[in-house]
């Protein structure tokens, strides 16, 4: 056997490259829905203080335009589920019961209510139109609600809703394909910015484990950066920066025909500081060490 043909009976052998962009139908919906738990340690003038809360949501994408090189979706929430527990005690908002507290209403408002996802074949997102439409007129039925209480109110939700957390939540589950085709065992990297809170980075690297007509497993490792350290952010009025790294791992179970994602799992862990700036409500600021996991689980 000559060396050319040799070359060709080793690269007859080669594992084959997959394909492992998104190919979603135009007009078909696809539901996602996650839990996550986010545990929360801080130090606040020497007291050790925990925090534990628990996030609950489905959402569903309709696709409603097919590009080359994206799809169109018209998206929204089918429920949203708030749990916090705390030193001040155990607190639930939920868009699936009737209870009168003022932000379970809010949440029951937001569900169902459509805006529109712009998403390149590798999990980018290219933009967001019309996610104000989440809490627009959300206050109409409440007209007894001081105007400063809305004000915090709709700025929480914005920072928790809006375009900016809404891209770096969902791209941090989305946004792990290739944009070239990979064999198993192949790496690719790429990274999510974070804008919800904390300006943040995660660098990613991925690796396809598994691939075949049953399951398409991809797997992740992480590091999560503060962006700019030295920036501070408004949070209820008072300037803080944040001074914080982290790992995470994720494993997706991909479905074979679409890519969409079946099934699952991330873990961060993020450690730092947080610095809030010398202000009216806390003379001389205050520097917080802070350690936070979480933990997420995706389903349909």
């Amino acid at each position: 056997m000559n060396y050319f043909l040799a070359l060709l009976f080793v690269l007859n052998l080669s594992p084959e490259k997959n394909d492992l962009g998104l190919k979603l139908e135009l007009g078909k919906t696809y539901s996602q829905t996650y839990v996550s738990r986010i545990d929360i340690a801080q130090t606040i003038n020497g007291i050790e203080q925990e925090q534990k809360m628990e996030i609950k949501g489905g959402m569903d994408f309709r696709v409603i335009q097919s590009l080359e090189d994206r799809y169109i979706m018209s998206t929204s929430y089918t429920s949203l589920i708030m749990k916090m527990n705390s030193f001040m005690g155990e607190t639930t908002f939920s868009s699936e019961n009737n209870e009168e507290n003022l932000l379970s209403k809010i949440l029951k408002d937001m569900k169902g209510k459509e805006f529109t996802v712009e998403m390149y074949k590798n999990g980018v997102i290219r933009q967001i139109k019309d996610i104000e439409n989440l809490y627009s007129g959300i206050f109409e039925s409440f007209p007894e609600v001081p105007q400063l209480q809305k004000q915090q109110i709709f700025s929480q939700l914005e920072s928790a809703y809006g375009e900016k957390a809404f891209k770096g939540n969902i791209e941090m589950i989305t946004a792990i394909f290739p944009d070239s085709k990979v064999k198993v065992g192949e790496h690719w990297n790429n990274s999510v910015k974070l804008e919800s809170g904390m300006s943040g980075l995660i660098n990613n690297t991925f690796t396809l484990s598994k691939f075949d007509k049953e399951n398409v497993i991809v797997e992740g490792v992480s590091k999560i950066v503060t962006e700019d350290k030295e920036a501070y952010v408004d949070v209820n009025g008072m300037p803080v920066k944040y001074n914080l790294s982290g790992t995470m791992k994720s494993t997706f179970k991909l479905d074979p025909i679409s890519n969409w994602i079946l099934e699952g799992t991330v873990e961060q862990e993020i450690s730092g500081n947080v610095e809030i700036k010398d202000n009216p409500n806390i003379p001389g600021g205050m520097v917080i060490p802070m350690i936070m996991i979480h933990n997420m689980i995706i389903g349909q």
